[in-house]
């Protein structure tokens, strides 16, 4: 009976009250009734004892976490503030107009170096019709 494992329901609603009633018959003597009482509390108070670890390193590990996550927030509230800050705005379109001005440019340049490639193009297209013709 004392490597035997039982529920606090069971000890309290079933074992204790029939282990009194059999001291009370005189069926078991007052040693074995504290030793049962014993052993079933140095249970529960070690499982208790370990649930209340276990529940203590979880809820350390949930701070560490919390704590992790309000730095992330943080820095994330802190960028989004800089970046929508009116130097960094300006900076950001600034950019963004240096660089449409810079396709604009190529857009516009490229089709006025085409027109004057297209001759010269066609003048050597013309000279080299064919290859196996002797040259002068």
């Amino acid at each position: 009976m004392i490597g035997y494992r039982v529920t606090e329901d069971e000890l309290q609603n079933q074992i204790m009250p029939m282990m009194h009633e059999c001291y009370r018959l005189g069926i078991i003597d007052h040693d074995t009734i504290a030793s049962l009482v014993r052993f079933c509390l140095q249970f529960w108070m070690g499982h208790f004892r370990m649930k209340k670890q276990q529940f203590d390193m979880a809820q350390e590990d949930i701070e560490e976490e919390k704590k992790r996550l309000a730095k992330i927030v943080a820095e994330k509230e802190a960028w989004q503030k800089w970046d929508n800050s009116t130097p960094r705005v300006i900076e950001k379109t600034t950019k963004e107009l240096e660089q449409m001005g810079k396709e604009f440019d190529r857009e516009f340049s490229a089709p006025s170096n085409n027109s004057n490639q297209s001759p010269n193009h066609n003048q050597s297209q013309s000279s080299r019709k064919n290859p196996l013709e002797p040259h002068d």
